[in-house]
């Protein structure tokens, strides 16, 4: 999943991953430049971690799949 910061928030970027660590978030990267961080939460702490000050945006990771097409044959 993904958290993305309020532009007038990106200098309280360390406090706001601090919060999300309350409610069980486990970060795994920060993009301190965008102000994204990554990481893992159980599904019960979405809600909360939207609701925080700051948070712009939580995004879910999804799962992308590119089907090739079949190989002619010969």
């Amino acid at each position: 999943m993904a958290i993305a910061v309020a532009d007038d928030a990106l200098n309280q970027l360390p406090e706001i991953v601090e919060l999300c660590r309350s409610l069980g978030f486990r970060p795994d990267s920060t993009l301190t430049g965008v102000g994204i961080f990554t990481g893992s939460v159980e599904a019960d702490a979405l809600e909360a971690l939207r609701k925080l000050p700051g948070v712009a945006a939580v995004e879910l990771e999804r799962d992308t799949r590119i089907h090739r097409p079949p190989r002619p044959s010969n």
